[in-house]
């Protein structure tokens, strides 16, 4: 019952349904942290130095902030590191209290063990959970790169059939 932070893939993979998936999930996080006056943060990546980080405090933001994320997009490669290392930086710095990352992503770029570590032990050390999304309605089964560090996936191509598992 922490704060969310959620890693957005806008790469452009994701354009499309999945890009439409992702940001109605991330959004529909963000209102049931509105609902549950807990601090959400919305970090949008893409390639290298393509990042975005939307704060949604209780309070402290409006409408047009909301609008702000929904019509974002970055249309590039794909980064991991990046916005996982915002992510800590926010549960560092930013006083993102008890925080739990979810990924959302279409998993087409793969991680290297060295580095899937290094994040593992990241995530480790700011004793956060995190759980990945796979966008993967239009390729059921894909693997997903991000299994290395995520402690739990769900699968779109799961929500479809009426369900998700993980």
């Amino acid at each position: 019952h922490g704060d969310i932070i959620v890693c957005l893939d806008e790469s452009g993979s994701t354009k499309g349904e999945n890009a439409e998936w992702g940001k109605a999930l991330a959004l529909a996080v963000q209102d049931i942290c509105a609902h549950e006056g807990r601090k959400f943060a919305l970090i949008h990546f893409s390639g290298a130095g393509q990042i975005r980080t939307d704060r949604f405090l209780p309070g402290q933001y409006t409408f047009a902030d909301l609008l702000s994320a929904a019509e974002h997009f970055f249309d590039g490669g794909t980064d991991f590191e990046a916005p996982v290392r915002e992510a800590l930086r926010l549960i560092n710095e930013e006083e993102f209290e008890d925080a739990d990352i979810l990924f959302i992503t279409d998993g087409k770029r793969s991680i290297s063990d060295e580095l899937a570590e290094q994040l593992q032990n990241a995530v480790h050390d700011a004793r956060c959970y995190v759980v990945g999304l796979l966008l993967d309605a239009d390729d059921p089964g894909l693997t997903f790169s991000l299994e290395k560090f995520c402690e739990r996936v769900y699968r779109t191509s799961q929500i479809a059939e009426g369900r998700i598992e993980a």
